[in-house]
Parts: C-alpha cells; sequence; structure tokens
C-alpha cells in the first residue's frame, strides 16, 4: 500500500490563514473603535415599575355631566381597553362605580357587564330612568332578563362560536361606513376556535345594528319614547381592544401590513359617533397635529452594514424635500453571525451629520436578534463595555437580555450623536411580554413595534403592562401601516400606498412607513414619488414629533358646560404646550361676540383650530 506523502507547507498556509480567519470573525471578544473609547455606561439601574393597581381607573372620576360615563360594574376586567379608545379618540370621559354619578351624564357606556350579581336592583332602575328621560346607554354583555324591556330582546345566548361582525346597511347609526373591510369586523381568526372570545346574542331584538357572521344578533338596540335609546352589545369590547392592541389575538387580521384592516379603529369611531349624537355639547380633540387629515412617518430601519453608508442618499431626498424623518440605529460595535460591526469610526460621523440635519435618531437595539421576544429581562445594569450579546446563528443569540438592548443602545446613540433618544423598534418586531415596562424603565417614551394590519388599528395608543389587560404605561405605540419586504416592489406600490392614505385621512389615522435601505433604487424612488402626494392632506414628521405632540394631547383637559340660553363655556387646561390642536366641535356653534376667541385661533364648519395652547384656556362660543 503507498504512504500518503504530507501536506507541503505551501499548501497548508493557506487553510491555516482562513481557519484563523475564521476563528476571529466567531471568537473575537469585540471590534475595537477608538471612537468608542472611554465610554462606559449607562450608570445607574433600570428597575421596573410594579404593575399599576385595579384601583388606577378612580383617576378618572372627576368632569362635567357633557363628558361620555363609563359605569364601571367590575374593575378586575379590561377597562383600560375602554379607556384607550376614548384617549384615542379624543373623548372626554369620566369612570365611575356610582350608577346615580353615571345618569348625571347623558351618554353612559355601562362595562364589562349588567347582571343581578355586578348590578342591583337599585342601579339598574338609575338606568331605566335614564332612558326614560331622553338618555342614551350603551351597554357590553347584557346577561339575563332584569332589563330585557329596556334593551328590547327576549333572551340572551353565550356562545363561543362567533368571530366576526356585520354591521347594518340601514341603521343610521353605522350606514355611514361603507368601505367592506369596516363593514365585516373581525373578532378572531377563522380558523383557530379555540382563540375565539366569549360572545352573546339576543333574540327577538328590537333593532339590530349588527350580527355575527351565523346571523345572530351581535348589536341590538331599542328607542324609547322622549328619544332614550338603550343598546346592548354582545362581547367584551375592551377586551377584544386590548387583545388587538397586546397583539394576543392570534393573528384574527386579513392582512398584515400594506392594506386596510381597521377592525379595532371601527368600534372607536362608532363610539365617537354615538357621543356626538347623543351629546348636545360634544367637543372631541382631533389626532393629527395642524389640522391636517393624516400623520405621516417615514421610518428607516439601519441593520445592515451597507444600510449605514446608503441612508445618507435618503437623508438627502428628505431633505430636499423638506421633511424630517426617524432613522431605528442599530448600535452594533462587533462582528458575529449577522453582520461585521458598522457601529464604528467610520459612521459616527455619518450618525451626527443625520441628526444635524434635522432626522430623528432612534433606537434599533444592539444586536437586532431574532430572537428578542425571548430574551431575559436582564438586571438593568447592563452597561458599555462589558455588554457583549453575540448572535451565533438562527434561534441561537448568547449573551443578550432585553434591557441591555435597550439601555446599552440609547447610551451609546445618545453619547454619539448628543441627542434625545425617546423611540425604539426592535428587530423583526419582535415583542416580549414585558416589553411596555422594559421601555419605560430605560427612558424611551415612544415605540413602532407592531404592525397596524397586526393589531387592526391605525391610531396611537398606550401599551399596557406586560401586554396584558390590567394597566397601562406611558409608552405610546405608533403602529407601521406599511412596509418594504413584500411583493411588488415599493415604487410599484404606491398607489395603492396612497389608497391607504385616503382612507385612513377619514379619521385623522396614522400612517407610519418602516423601510431598509439596504438598497437605493425603488425604495428610494418610493420615497421620491409619494411625498408630493402625501404633502397636501398629511402632517409629516417623526416618531419623537408626533409622540410628543399625543403625549401633551393626553394630558389636555376639555369640559363644556352651558351657563346661559344659548352661550357654550368651554375650559380646556393644557399642563404641557401643546402646538397645533383641533376640536370638533358641533357645527351650530360659532364665536361669541361678546368674547372673542383666543389669539390665533379660528372656528368653521365645526373645526376649532388653536395654533398653540398651554395652561388655562377659556373659550366662550354661541349657539346659533
Amino acid at each position: 500500500m503507498q504512504r500518503k506523502r504530507p501536506l507541503s507547507l505551501a499548501t497548508l498556509l493557506p487553510l491555516l490563514l482562513l481557519a484563523m480567519a475564521v476563528a476571529g470573525f466567531f471568537l473575537l471578544p469585540r471590534d475595537t473603535y477608538h471612537a468608542l473609547k472611554g465610554l462606559s455606561g449607562p450608570t445607574g439601574t433600570s428597575a421596573l415599575a410594579p404593575q399599576k393597581p385595579e384601583t388606577a381607573w378612580q383617576e378618572c372620576r372627576e368632569g362635567e355631566p357633557s363628558r361620555l360615563a363609563v359605569l364601571l360594574t367590575d374593575p378586575n376586567s379590561a377597562w383600560t381597553g375602554i379607556q384607550h379608545a376614548l384617549e384615542t379618540m379624543g373623548i372626554p370621559f369620566v369612570i365611575t362605580d356610582d350608577a346615580a354619578r353615571a345618569v348625571k351624564h347623558r351618554v353612559v357606556l355601562v362595562y364589562p357587564m349588567i347582571s343581578g350579581k355586578l348590578l342591583d336592583r337599585e342601579k339598574q332602575e338609575a338606568l331605566r330612568q335614564h332612558v326614560k328621560d331622553g338618555g342614551c346607554v350603551l351597554a357590553t354583555q347584557v346577561l339575563g332578563t332584569d332589563l330585557k324591556d329596556l334593551f328590547g330582546y327576549t333572551e340572551v345566548q353565550e356562545a363561543r362560536a362567533h368571530y366576526e361582525v356585520k354591521l347594518s346597511a340601514d341603521h343610521a347609526l353605522t350606514n355611514w361606513l361603507r368601505d367592506e373591510s369596516e363593514r365585516t369586523v373581525r373578532l378572531g381568526n377563522p380558523e383557530r376556535p379555540q382563540s375565539w372570545i366569549g360572545t352573546q346574542y339576543y333574540t327577538e331584538p328590537a333593532q339590530v345594528l349588527a350580527t355575527f357572521q351565523d346571523g345572530k344578533a351581535a348589536w341590538i338596540a331599542k328607542e324609547h319614547p322622549g328619544g332614550g335609546l338603550a343598546m346592548a352589545l354582545g362581547f367584551d369590547l375592551g377586551f377584544f381592544i386590548l387583545k388587538a392592541q397586546n397583539d394576543r389575538d392570534d393573528d384574527a387580521s386579513r392582512s398584515y401590513v400594506n392594506a386596510y384592516e381597521p377592525s379595532v379603529d371601527v368600534w372607536l369611531r362608532l363610539i365617537q359617533h354615538l357621543y356626538r349624537k347623543r351629546e348636545p355639547l360634544a367637543v372631541t380633540v382631533g389626532t393629527v397635529p395642524e389640522g391636517k387629515s393624516i400623520s405621516a412617518v417615514l421610518s428607516f430601519d439601519i441593520d445592515y452594514v451597507k444600510s449605514m453608508t446608503n441612508m445618507i442618499a435618503y437623508r438627502d431626498l428628505l431633505v430636499k424635500h423638506g421633511v424630517p424623518a426617524t432613522f431605528f440605529i442599530q448600535a452594533k460595535y462587533y462582528r458575529d453571525f449577522n453582520d461585521s460591526g458598522f457601529f464604528n469610526d467610520e459612521t459616527v460621523g455619518l450618525l451626527r451629520g443625520l441628526q444635524q440635519s434635522g432626522m430623528e435618531i432612534a433606537s434599533h437595539s444592539v444586536a437586532h436578534t431574532d430572537v428578542f421576544a425571548s430574551l431575559p429581562p436582564g438586571t438593568g445594569t447592563e452597561a458599555y463595555p462589558d455588554y457583549q450579546p453575540r448572535v451565533k446563528g438562527k434561534g441561537d443569540t448568547r449573551n443578550a437580555s432585553i434591557l441591555g438592548e435597550m439601555r446599552v443602545s440609547k447610551y451609546l446613540l445618545e453619547s454619539i450623536t448628543g441627542a434625545q433618544v425617546h423611540s425604539f423598534r426592535p428587530g423583526y418586531l419582535a415583542c416580549p411580554p414585558s416589553l411596555p415596562q422594559a421601555l419605560e424603565a430605560s427612558g424611551y417614551r415612544y415605540s413602532s413595534s407592531v404592525t397596524a394590519g397586526n393589531v387592526m388599528t391605525y391610531l396611537p395608543y398606550r401599551k399596557n403592562y406586560n401586554r396584558e389587560y390590567a394597566a397601562s404605561t406611558g409608552v405610546i405605540e405608533f403602529p407601521v401601516a406599511v412596509e418594504d419586504e413584500h411583493l411588488p416592489l415599493m415604487d410599484q406600490r404606491v398607489q395603492g400606498a396612497m389608497d391607504l392614505a385616503n382612507q385612513l385621512a377619514q379619521y385623522g389615522g396614522t400612517f407610519v412607513v418602516l423601510s431598509h435601505p439596504d438598497v437605493i433604487s425603488h425604495k428610494h424612488r418610493f420615497v421620491d414619488l409619494i411625498l408630493p402626494r402625501l404633502k397636501p392632506m398629511a402632517w409629516i414628521g417623526t416618531i419623537g414629533q408626533l409622540g410628543d405632540w399625543w403625549s401633551a394631547r393626553s394630558q389636555m383637559k376639555i369640559d363644556v358646560a352651558q351657563r346661559a340660553e344659548k352661550q357654550i363655556h368651554l375650559s380646556i387646561n393644557a399642563p404641557v404646550a401643546i402646538k397645533g390642536v383641533t376640536l370638533q366641535v358641533p357645527a351650530s356653534w360659532k364665536a361669541s361676540d361678546a368674547r372673542p376667541l383666543p389669539h390665533g385661533a379660528t372656528l368653521q364648519e365645526g373645526r376649532l383650530f388653536f395654533p398653540e395652547l398651554q395652561g388655562a384656556v377659556s373659550v366662550t362660543l354661541q349657539e346659533e
């Protein structure tokens, strides 16, 4: 047998160099950059706050009778879903467990349930008398027969067989919704019955406002002499809203992104419509800054080495159009399975120039891991340079934590650019249960972490603690309406994006675009083509700018009272200065001859516009 000859040095050397390169790629502890030398932080601890107590609803007890009243029959419920709906739609409201207090308001929403156990005979009679006196009651989950004559049904049956609601094309409360995606709305995924929520249907109703997909009555009404109206809804509206907003609806939506999926927004708009119709002093706060029809945000995820340099072409295009955008930057200071470390000496200057051009610098984490949703929370003490996560492969990320990804990326971006970083988007839009309170603990105020189609709303909302049902955080979510990874290519779907924008403009929705500048070509052309079409109708800005506006808006308090015949007194308190606020008021109201509007304010066709508000403002109007 012939003996094998040993490999020559010339043959071994390339193999040895290749082995050293591979070992260096995976085993070196970090890429070292001069620009990051000397940085060490953040200091301090990011402690996850405890969940707010169930009694937090008591903070919403005060207000004039012109507000919508929520009669809370069970505080151990998803009442924050109702709170989110009213806050988002700018509806002044109070929450009370006192029926006598609630019926002082013309419009009363009884939540989560009417039953003999939760609402005694005296409270039931208070509701009955309220409707008899011309008031309006909307109740969710009316059980039993005690009030069947009030709501107009014979029997109520409980079920778990419904995933869809079809709104009536004939009733005045619902026939103004004409798009098929609005007329038929989802409660659950038709293919996953195990995820369907409990429902109730009503037999022999006086009027039907909506049916379930099997034709059974889901929402009913009965009109009473004297103008009173009683309505019963056959599911837990607050729970449904939060199930969707918390991304726990088991893919109930008909489309994930890039298409119109307004199932949550329909119910929010219906509540607002009902309030405006039934409360003569109804005033609501608009959802878009500066009196525009829609809020638009262009956002770019920088999570690839080529994207870091490509983003300059997008910045220049945005500057040419005169609009800012949000750039979610991955602070990647090492190489691993995903990519090289592109947060380095060469790109520091690019980031500073980006910020100086008026763009928002936001965080896109450190590791951009596909398992972010299952990472451990972390200690809240993670700091650069000791925090060294590594993506070893798909589904394999080591030494990473949720708080570490948030704390360290925020610290590095702020240290390098000098900008305040308030907005966050996780890689892969992966959302762990603890994301809301982790964002708050790490100093973030705004999130864009879900698609609007998936959560079935195009309106901002507060994120709930643990993505559950009992308590809200202060972090505001801005869902993504359009993204770049689905076909056709972006420059071929400008019209489709504008069709969606026009649908959202009907009710002041938010149009957030997510794009990865890994290439220029079709994505760059999309921006160039859509901006001139958006500008006439849209307020265009960054997540941070829109977030600041929404945060100030959420702290506004509005009360309306009629002090004399046809004289309306409007009280506004804006603790935080806010620009470009529109109030929707009854079309018959006009400015008072005796007391002119505040400087710069205008009132036209039921739209009362203020160029700026801060502190207490009193406005006197008169009814024609």
